[in-house]
């Protein structure tokens, strides 16, 4: 039987206990500080003086403005100098201005606003071209050119102490191949000639031309092979260029990969037969002027007032050590990558070869060969829709890379006369993160 007075004790009791605790909790709430005004915003900036400050970070809220932010999730010192994106700041009741930042596109957290420095797209983009001591320029976007950074370091000429600028010029390489394969597409595409012509309509002489096609040259699976020589003197006219090639390469009788300058010397001269035309005059009339390019020229037609950089290689800790590339081997390049230009004209180039000014779009996934290999008509496809090509000048500092989206609405583009001395293809890619995540401001 229960007792009812002990009963009425213990119901009594807890009363008093709820009573007792429920003023603490109100009490403790109205501790927290409070948001007194809210800012959306969007800039870039870094963590600075963590050393000494070492701000705590706080993953669900500014700081002790709720029971989850009493404490903090991370440590500033651990944060230092890393690159961030700023969406909203609050200034609480006690005045202190925290914000709310991601990082790589990843929201972390809260902040004080005092641990951050405002850092724009274009300084973090220097940082890492200068820790890769690089020397060149680049053009990093991720709406198109809208908002585009173009960031250029180190000199054009060291010892005149002449910089790299946006209008600097740099040698092509293989970046200029699928120019080369825009301008056969074109002839594809108005019937002059087709993806499945043989190259013995060109140049019998070629051993097993008749059973090399088009799209073998475009795709470097026609089997033949060349080593990358530099002729003994200056080669001064287009048939001097293609008798070089065709006196040094090989053809193996097979359709493996196998890159190779030597295919696409072949398709220069190719398009000059059909056309009657020498492959600058072609480049001018079908690239050039429909893009209205300001910068982009053949190494044999520079103006005498351009800004062509001098080739540097950093060596032993020391930068800007003779790396320039000769004029003999510039001269053996048809179409392969015997021109200058700069990231913002390669760019156009292109936006060019997909939006209808040079090629539509159904064109360029004909010269890409529908994206049936991953190298085709001049680029690299990868996964993710992404595409790559890179190109380097034997034996000088001479260093290029496009990385980017198919479409052009993200990407990178570096033109280096100092090679960086980490892969440029790893530059490349963490640029186009940044690309991704950060706008320019």
């Amino acid at each position: 039987m229960i007792n009812l007075k002990k009963y009425l004790w213990i119901v009594a009791g807890l009363s008093l206990l709820v009573g007792a605790v429920a003023p603490v909790e109100v009490a403790h709430a109205k501790s927290y500080l409070t948001i007194t005004k809210t800012k959306n915003t969007d800039y870039n900036a870094r963590f600075v003086n963590q050393k000494a400050r070492n701000d705590g970070i706080y993953y669900y809220g500014p700081y002790y403005t709720q029971h989850s932010a009493k404490t903090r999730d991370a440590s500033g010192k651990n944060w230092q100098h890393r690159f961030v994106r700023v969406s909203q700041t609050v200034t609480l009741s006690n005045g202190a201005q925290f914000a709310k930042f991601s990082w790589y596109g990843k929201t972390i957290g809260w902040v004080d606003v005092k641990a951050l420095q405002k850092y724009s797209r274009s300084q973090k983009i220097q940082t890492f071209l200068n820790h890769a001591n690089f020397q060149g320029s680049a053009m990093v976007f991720n709406n198109f050119t809208k908002g585009a950074s173009h960031v250029s370091v180190g000199y054009a000429n060291a010892d005149k102490k002449i910089l790299n600028s946006k209008n600097s010029l740099y040698p092509t390489a293989s970046l200029q191949k699928v120019m080369t394969g825009a301008l056969i597409e074109q002839l594809a595409a108005s019937g002059k000639l087709s993806m499945n012509t043989k190259l013995s309509a060109y140049y019998p002489s070629v051993n097993n031309s008749k059973n090399i096609t088009i799209r073998q040259l475009l795709n470097h699976r026609s089997g033949i092979d060349m080593d990358e020589t530099t002729p003994s003197k200056v080669l001064t006219s287009q048939n001097s260029e293609i008798n070089y090639t065709l006196d040094q390469m090989k053809v193996a009788g097979n359709n493996n990969y196998n890159y190779t300058n030597a295919n696409y010397v072949l398709l220069a001269g190719i398009a000059s037969k059909v056309t009657g035309k020498d492959y600058n005059t072609l480049v001018n009339q079908r690239i050039v002027k429909p893009l209205g390019l300001k910068h982009t020229f053949a190494w044999n037609q520079l103006p005498s007032n351009a800004q062509v950089t001098t080739g540097y290689r950093y060596s032993n800790g020391k930068a800007n050590q003779s790396g320039a590339v000769s004029t003999k081997m510039m001269s053996s390049l048809l179409g392969a990558g015997n021109y200058y230009t700069t990231p913002e004209d390669y760019y156009a180039i292109q936006k060019g070869i997909r939006n209808g000014k040079i090629l539509t779009k159904n064109q360029y996934y004909d010269l890409m060969n529908d994206y049936h290999y991953s190298y085709a008509g001049g680029l690299y496809h990868l996964t993710g829709s992404i595409k790559r090509v890179r190109g380097v000048l034997s034996g000088s500092g001479y260093e290029a890379i496009l990385y980017g989206t198919e479409g052009n609405r993200q990407g990178v583009v570096l033109f280096a006369n100092q090679r960086p001395t980490r892969s440029i293809d790893d530059l490349a890619q963490d640029l186009y993160d940044v690309a991704r995540y950060y706008n320019e401001n």
